[in-house]
């Protein structure tokens, strides 16, 4: 994400410093980029608070991003970590959850991967032992030392409502115990984690219709994960996929419906705030934060999975607009008031009545988060065009706001319904094009951008995950990738980093599978190579002063990067310094070029390395890693003087409108046929202005 519209290329003409030729300075009584190496004896990297900053100057042209005490630019990646959630399995029928809560079935432990279940449960079996001390081998279940070991820094952990509130009221201790536990294993590997309420089609206890009580054209299909079974109302409307498609359900989105409208609970309240829907949401959110607001491990709160609009209308289809203003932002405000104690300038509700549908007033304060970040997400139709349909401003008055689109280019998007292949696709036109939208939209509300969620099929990393993680690096973009590990019959069929095999193909609406469910999955599981080569990369983690661009090369493993410097930092003054994490896939030398000097290169005992450098702050500075081609160093200085735009929502609805127009004019009947259908959708969803034009 671009922080200034007006950069200045690096000065290239200060010599390249290798590590090697510093050492010798340094010996023969040299300073001017002297530098040091060593072998680290074992520690991980502490967690502070990480905070949002809004760059001065002209915010329209300043993306404000994560930084640290020392004003650090931030930037994490990782992965949704899968395995603790209450997830729909074939025949379950509201049955129990397959895998257990109580944390000490986790101690020194892992209970067994489920052909039920896609994803494996989670697991640190070795958390007694120091951190690099722990097996990062497959089939050791010790996922949070395999993480570390591909410099992953975050993780999304995938939570459900029907988990921290089974009962009305009643939020559950064992489950906060287990996310405790987890968190825990966390910090031990020097890894951040964001407490992710996640839901898709709202529950798992929407069950599937049977197909001879179905309308025609909707095929039997239920929720995946979510709401407890308490919270489902879904009016008697069908649980059934219109057109085949999951999320046109007239089921889920009647449930949603009655979420949004706060719809009461007939049980008693217990400990939630309210008598509704939403105020019981709340609650569990509260549970989370007065468990975790002081814990720097944590670094945030992402409100909801995937938010879809609710009806009650026979097609379960709502206009974006209407329904983000309406339902999604006010609810967001409602969340961020009751964690954080934000008045938005409104008197508060009283305590009886906590909700104002109509933010006539705010909700009541019930915890105290003021360090941690809360993520908010758009209406998850964002992930069909890469751009969110909303009119995007202001909502809320907290600072530690961080907008979390999700970024499926050419795995998810209109052009994969349309039906054209990923390497001959006219929309989105580039992968970077859903990171731009995502930057016009968190400016207007004052927001950094992060993605907790990108990735594809592993069998399109060449072209899918390669464009996606460039298009991270392009916008300067954190993310994490879906997800950390999975089941599937082969390897380049599964939507992970780390694969097990299994025979039966499970679903995730509670509909049979294929196969034999019997069939118990292999034990180990296997880091997917091209995952491997596109995620374990050179990055800068913290920035001294502004980062303006950098690259990474994953067929040489070569890097280059360019900053300026925003005063002198102290040459071994680590909580300072940038630092560049360098995966032990890559061998190459560090150099520092321009207003810098390499502190040292320091080597884990996992064979990644950290290198400091340590800017004067006089003018721009550059870092790389092995020998960067003369191609890639022109393209980051490229990067560094003209950062790409953000991409304002009425350009990127006209685009994405005058592909759909182009396709129903194809000469590929199947191409034209889907086009007129996503055309019809289209007008349902967006109308037939646009609102944000105006």
């Amino acid at each position: 994400m671009s922080k200034t519209s007006n950069r200045g290329s690096r000065a290239r003409t200060t010599s390249i410093v290798l590590v090697s030729v510093a050492l010798l300075s340094a010996a023969c009584g040299g300073s001017a980029a002297s530098s040091g190496s060593g072998r680290d004896t074992g520690s991980v990297p502490s967690l502070p608070y990480l905070h949002v900053v809004t760059p001065a100057g002209n915010s329209v042209d300043a993306t404000p991003y994560l930084a640290d005490s020392a004003g650090r630019e931030v930037l994490l990646h990782g992965a949704a970590v899968v395995g603790m959630q209450d997830v729909a399995y074939p025949d379950a029928n509201g049955g129990p959850a397959l895998f257990p809560v109580s944390p000490s079935a986790y101690d020194g432990k892992c209970p067994a991967a489920s052909a039920l279940i896609p994803q494996p449960p989670l697991c640190e079996v070795q958390a007694d032992l120091p951190a690099y001390q722990q097996s990062t081998a497959p089939g050791s279940g010790d996922d949070f030392a395999q993480m570390r070991a591909l410099g992953f820094n975050v993780i999304r952990l995938v939570l459900n409502w029907s988990q921290l509130e089974p009962r009305p009221g009643d939020y559950s201790t064992v489950y906060l115990q287990r996310v405790a536990q987890v968190v825990g294993w966390a910090r031990q590997q020097g890894i951040y984690v964001i407490l992710d309420m996640h839901q898709d089609q709202y529950s798992r206890y929407i069950v599937p219709g049977k197909p001879s009580t179905l309308p025609s054209g909707c095929t039997s299909s239920g929720g995946s994960d979510g709401a407890p079974a308490w919270a489902v109302i879904t009016d008697g409307k069908p649980a059934c996929a219109l057109f085949g498609e999951s999320d046109l359900n007239p089921a889920e989105s009647a449930a949603f419906y009655n979420f949004w409208h706060n719809h009461p609970v007939a049980s008693p309240a217990g400990a939630s705030p309210g008598v509704g829907l939403e105020d019981h949401y709340i609650g569990a959110l509260v549970a989370l934060a007065k468990t975790f607001e002081g814990n720097s491990t944590v670094l945030g709160y992402e409100v909801m999975n995937e938010p879809q609009p609710g009806t009650l209308s026979s097609v379960p289809l709502e206009n974006l607009y209407t329904a983000s203003a309406q339902d999604l932002f006010p609810f967001y405000q409602r969340v961020i008031e009751a964690l954080t104690g934000v008045r938005d300038g409104l008197p508060t509700c009283p305590t009886a009545d906590p909700t104002s549908l109509t933010n006539a007033c705010a909700y009541p304060q019930l915890a105290d988060v003021s360090h941690q970040q809360i993520f908010v997400e758009p209406m998850a139709y964002r992930n069909l065009v890469d751009f969110s349909p909303q009119i995007s401003k202001p909502f809320t008055q907290y600072r530690n706001l961080v907008w979390a689109p999700h970024i499926y280019t050419h795995a998810f998007t209109l052009d994969q319904f349309i039906g054209y292949p990923v390497t001959a696709s006219p929309f989105p036109p580039t992968y970077s094009f859903g990171y731009q939208t995502a930057e016009s939209e968190a400016q207007a509300m004052h927001a950094a951008v992060f993605t907790t969620e990108f990735g594809d099929s592993s069998s399109t990393d060449a072209n899918v995950l390669a464009g996606e993680t460039a298009a991270q690096e392009s916008t300067l973009t954190g993310g994490t990738v879906w997800a950390w590990k999975g089941l599937s019959a082969a390897m380049g069929t599964c939507w992970c980093v780390r694969w097990q095999h299994s025979t039966y193909q499970t679903t995730a609406n509670g509909q049979p599978g294929k196969g034999d469910p019997h069939v118990p999955p292999s034990p180990d599981d296997l880091i997917i190579p091209s995952r491997q080569k596109y995620l374990a990369r050179v990055w800068p983690r913290a920035t001294a002063g502004t980062l303006l661009a950098y690259q990474y090369d994953p067929n040489a493993q070569t890097f280059d990067m360019a900053a300026t410097g925003a005063g002198k930092v102290r040459r071994g003054d680590r909580n300072a310094e940038t630092v560049v994490y360098i995966p032990s896939s890559a061998h190459g030398s560090v150099n520092v070029t321009g207003a810098a000097v390499l502190d040292t290169v320091t080597t884990n005992p996992d064979g990644s390395r950290d290198a400091y450098v340590a800017p004067d702050g006089s003018s721009n500075y550059g870092v790389e890693v092995g020998h960067p081609t003369t191609l890639l160093i022109a393209a980051v200085d490229a990067a560094a003087a003209h950062p790409l735009p953000p991409i304002s929502e009425p350009q990127a609805r006209q685009l994405a409108e005058q592909v759909i127009t182009q396709s129903e004019q194809s000469s590929n009947k199947n191409i034209a046929s889907n086009a007129a259908l996503a055309s019809s959708l289209a007008t349902l969803l967006l109308g037939t202005t646009d609102p944000a034009a105006g």
